[in-house]
């Protein structure tokens, strides 16, 4: 059957997305993008005030200061996903609301996987090639 002139057909609106749902996509979207800017600018003010007074052209300079913020950072990005994660769960009662989070959420593990993967075997072709 065909429309009649001037009826309106009706279109179903996808539901309103919840805050909480806009707050666990984007900490999904910052698992690896979120370590990496605490640990340069870590990595800045260290560098720059240089408060131990070591050698910073030395490639292991304030590495345990480093890796202690990054993975710091890491945590607490972790930690703040699955709490809003936990919290989006609960408002809506169906996972249907975080298929975009988790996706994104796969998709940065996927990504932070594949760029350790690379760097060894970069780093291990190097090694080779200097030895």
């Amino acid at each position: 059957m065909g429309r009649v002139y001037g009826e309106q057909m009706s279109v179903t609106e996808p539901a309103p997305r919840s805050r909480l749902h806009n707050l666990a996509t984007l900490a999904s979207s910052l698992l690896i993008a979120f370590p990496l800017l605490v640990s340069s600018l870590v990595k800045a003010a260290l560098f720059a005030g240089n408060p131990a007074k070591v050698d910073i052209t030395n490639g292991l300079a304030y590495l345990r200061e480093l890796l202690g913020f990054g993975f710091g950072s890491l945590g607490v990005i972790v930690i703040v996903i699955v709490v809003l994660f936990v919290l989006a769960y609960r408002q809506s009662r169906s996972l249907d609301s975080l298929k975009l989070p988790l996706l994104i959420l796969v998709v940065q593990i996927v990504a932070g996987i594949a760029i350790l993967l690379f760097t060894a075997i970069s780093n291990n072709a190097h090694d080779t090639y200097v030895a």
